[in-house]
């Protein structure tokens, strides 16, 4: 089990506004504001925030703390909750993270990793209201237009309470931990209304046994292929795409593949397939459920014969953020083809997390995330 620690915070002056960093998602990386990004940047961040705090450049907090920072994603825009992340440090014999090849932090101490906690119940989701409701606030602002509170957690029977439900908490990171010493974490729970969790889609380059009448013909023996009406170059088809693509028939499973002039088809895989002799199949039942799965050793694997799909860095198949990324590659001849997939839903990560199983690399990321920068782990406790 991990353990969750408070831990000694080193403070920065914060403008009102945090201005977002250029660069596509980096999976669940911590965005980068402007203000961070020459720390990550520096030959070693480590060492650089080391010497930002020998020199007073950074305010060190008194005494460990936990702290909890209030979000608002999709959901606060539309007058929804915000997301509440408890900012906490993490210990190195933490539980292995849920998915597989994770994204690796440049700084431990500064980019926090967002980690999933089962809270089936919601007492976790209902500790941090109270916890916030209670807290000292430290920062109040905006990032890229969205507010954010970052607030203090005193030692306290509250933070008490909040270290005992996470003792005994299912929790699995979304990036690697360090070996050495303590990980500054933002932990969240899946019962979070506000919390969305996204796909990564897959996009084909230099795929040679890609033809698309001979592909259609057989992935039919695999899945019913239905057209789309309107093309995926307007923002109508693409609304319509996701409406199609989310309004399956409950136990059933898609994709939508992406082509050239904005045309798409939603592959629905038949049911009752049998699994478990193909071989790129994943052994676990759980994983066999998850739409990615299915694309890889049906679509990716079988049809098309790529080797190894799911690999990191694959030559052939590039995970992709957003489905307008993934129409404008296909549009622009970067890729051959794309493969958009829906949402996992969160009692399938649930289940995953249940069967102590693992993701394939890049399966999902969450929004919001918390930024980098709100504030540091001491890298010397």
């Amino acid at each position: 089990m991990a353990r969750v620690l408070p831990f000694s915070a080193l403070l920065t002056s914060l403008d009102s506004s945090l201005e977002p960093g250029d660069g596509p998602p980096r999976g669940n990386a911590a965005p980068l504001p402007t203000h961070v990004r020459p720390l990550l940047e520096a030959a070693n961040p480590s060492a650089e925030l080391r010497r930002l705090r020998d020199s007073g450049g950074l305010l060190k907090d008194a005494r460990p703390a936990l702290y909890v920072v209030e979000l608002h994603g999709p959901a606060g825009r539309f007058s929804g909750p915000p997301v509440r992340y408890l900012l906490c440090a993490l210990t190195p014999d933490a539980v292995p993270s849920l998915e597989q090849d994770p994204y690796r932090p440049r700084a431990w101490e500064v980019e926090p990793a967002v980690t999933l906690v089962a809270d089936d119940h919601g007492a976790l989701r209902a500790l941090l209201a109270e916890a916030a409701a209670r807290g000292i606030s430290v920062w109040k602002g905006q990032y890229d237009g969205s507010p954010v509170s970052l607030l203090r957690i005193e030692p306290s029977p509250v933070s008490k309470r909040l270290q005992a439900v996470l003792d005994e908490a299912p929790m699995r990171p979304l990036a690697a931990l360090s070996e050495q010493g303590q990980t500054l974490a933002a932990v969240v729970p899946l019962s979070e209304p506000g919390l969305e969790l996204c796909p990564i889609h897959r996009a084909l380059k230099g795929v040679e046994t890609f033809k698309e009448d001979t592909f259609l013909t057989l992935v039919a023996a695999y899945a019913r292929v239905t057209e789309l009406d309107a093309p995926l170059t307007t923002p109508q088809g693409l609304s319509a795409a996701r409406e199609r693509l989310a309004t399956l028939v409950p136990g059933q499973h898609a994709v939508l593949l992406v082509l050239p002039g904005g045309r798409g088809r939603i592959l629905r895989f038949r049911q009752g397939l049998d699994l478990a002799h193909l071989k790129g199949a994943p052994r676990n039942p759980t994983l066999r459920s998850l739409d990615l799965a299915l694309l890889n050793a049906l679509v990716l694997r079988t049809v098309l014969g790529i080797q190894e799909p799911e690999a990191s860095g694959h030559p052939q198949v590039f995970p992709v953020h957003g489905l307008e990324s993934l129409v404008a590659g296909v549009e622009s001849g970067t890729f051959q083809a794309g493969f958009a997939l829906n949402p996992p839903p969160v009692w399938e990560v649930r289940a995953v997390m249940e069967a102590q199983a693992t993701l394939p690399p890049r399966t999902l990321r969450v929004e919001p995330r918390v930024p980098a920068g709100l504030l540091f782990l001491d890298p010397e406790v």
